[in-house]
């Protein structure tokens, strides 16, 4: 049987999942079989992801709560193709399954995000890593500081996006504002209906399209009101997407927390000139103040709202400038095309590895989530504790 690479993931709406597609899209032909496990809690409010990936792809539903996390655990488990290979860690999930079970396979992580959540997994689970993979200078850095004795096996690679033949934007007399995500306060979504009231005091009358749904929702649309200047697109496809970067102008990104955001670097690429967040990992490595774009720091309305006016007064020649200096450095660093094949041969390298895992990582959840507690008994109980707490709060 040939080694086989399992990718696992959160089945989740969002840029990881969209990393993920845009690398195992863009991947050379070679001995290894790619699969994918895409593991969904039906507990969680956010959408489930486009189903989106070129490989084979398994999927799996859990609850948690309340199911007993140890039978979740075993059912992601039997979806690995047993042997040799490679699996690719994306989330807390599947570390902790493939550093409970033993799968024969070596395991890589890839580290999405410049917070304690990504490092504390880094960390914990270095038992059972073998490789990480991390895509900006600073991740790269925190984790040489964090696991200095694992140095000779971090890896940074940055990421890749599809970088589009042609541009050509729609010309229009109006300035065009988009944001791309999940409707979600981390992303500082609702920062957008105060930015538009301060464009619009300075006489600035711009067009938003809001891309993507999220838990927020309802509370960006009631704080922004009936607004005719503002397109809620909800869910869509990945095309369409690609399509909004090229009939808007601004990409207006106000998160608190990110990696490098994938909607970025794909805003950035075709040609849409981002005013975001100046978070110190990935994106000063692509956003120039005033020059491919604008840094703001995180919270600072009246800073976003200078930005796009510093923006709209430009007139369009500067802002078309602008777009084509964004859009040359997105083309020079993160080309999926050139950026895919280094990540398949870190991977395929990894496959060929002797495993860490000598033994399982014990995890303590709570006093229920045993191996020998049934899944039923489990769930029940904390189901019915559930209801129970609901009357007494009624």
């Amino acid at each position: 049987m040939s080694a086989s690479v399992t990718w696992m993931l959160h089945d989740k709406l969002g840029g990881i999942t969209n990393f993920v597609a845009n690398i195992l899209g863009h991947q050379l032909p070679d001995a290894l079989t790619y699969e994918a496990v895409v593991a969904r809690n039906l507990s969680d409010p956010d959408d489930p992801s486009e189903g989106n990936l070129p490989v084979r792809v398994k999927k799996i539903a859990y609850r948690l709560p309340p199911e007993n996390f140890r039978s979740v655990m075993r059912r992601i488990a039997r979806q690995i193709i047993p042997g040799r290979g490679a699996i690719v860690a994306n989330d807390w999930l599947s570390l902790a399954t493939v550093s409970a079970h033993r799968t024969g396979k070596a395991v890589v992580y890839i580290n999405h995000g410049d917070f304690d959540h990504y490092y504390e997994l880094a960390v914990t689970h270095d038992p059972t890593i073998d490789l990480y993979l991390t895509y900006t200078d600073r991740m790269y850095r925190r984790l040489c500081e964090l696991l200095p004795h694992r140095q000779a096996d971090i890896v940074s690679i940055p990421y890749g996006v599809e970088i589009p033949a042609v541009r050509a934007h729609r010309i229009s007399s109006t300035l065009r504002l988009l944001y791309v995500g999940r409707l979600d306060r981390s992303k500082g979504v609702l920062d957008l209906p105060e930015i538009d009231r301060r464009l619009r005091a300075a006489h600035i009358n711009a067009e938003w399209t809001i891309q993507g749904p999220g838990p927020a929702e309802g509370e960006l649309r009631a704080a922004w009101g009936d607004a005719p200047h503002v397109t809620w697109n909800g869910r869509t496809t990945m095309d369409r997407v690609k399509a909004l970067y090229l009939e808007h102008d601004i990409l207006v990104m106000p998160s608190r927390t990110e990696g490098l955001p994938v909607a970025l670097l794909e805003g950035m690429a075709h040609g849409c000139v981002p005013v975001v967040s100046d978070l110190p990992s990935g994106i000063p490595e692509v956003v120039e103040n005033g020059v491919s774009g604008f840094r703001v720091p995180p919270g600072d309305i009246a800073g976003f709202a200078d930005a796009i006016t510093l923006l709209a007064s430009g007139g369009r020649a500067s802002l078309s400038q602008m777009a084509d200096e964004a859009a040359t450095r997105v083309a020079s660093k993160f080309n999926v095309a050139e950026r895919a094949p280094q990540y398949q041969k870190a991977i395929s390298a990894a496959a060929e590895l002797t495993p860490r895992w000598s033994r399982p990582h014990v995890f303590l959840g709570s006093r229920l989530d045993r191996p020998w507690i049934p899944n039923f008994l489990v769930t029940g109980a904390r189901s019915f504790r559930r209801t129970v707490t609901e009357w007494a709060g009624e």
